[in-house]
């Protein structure tokens, strides 16, 4: 789904699919780790230690993922193609 995307003082032009993607993965991920913390304390307050180990882990690989998405992102604003 392309966005309009301002361009210093020139017309906004559509962002890319590729970039709109981006950006909505590390949003996604950054939300789904906020949830996560949520599911964690309930898992703790309920003396459930499987299930906060599971969401902990979880947590963890989307921590990751938003550090991947981060990362690529940092790469192409340094060679100008987002």
């Amino acid at each position: 789904m392309a966005q309009d995307q301002p361009i210093s003082g020139q017309r906004p032009e559509p962002m890319n699919d590729v970039t709109y993607d981006l950006v909505t993965v590390l949003s996604n991920c950054a939300e789904a780790v906020n949830a996560l913390d949520d599911y964690i304390e309930d898992a703790k307050q309920s003396n459930d230690r499987d299930v906060q180990n599971l969401f902990e882990q979880i947590r963890q690989d989307e921590i990751r993922h938003c550090e991947m998405a981060k990362k690529l992102i940092d790469n192409l604003v340094r060679q100008g193609k987002f």
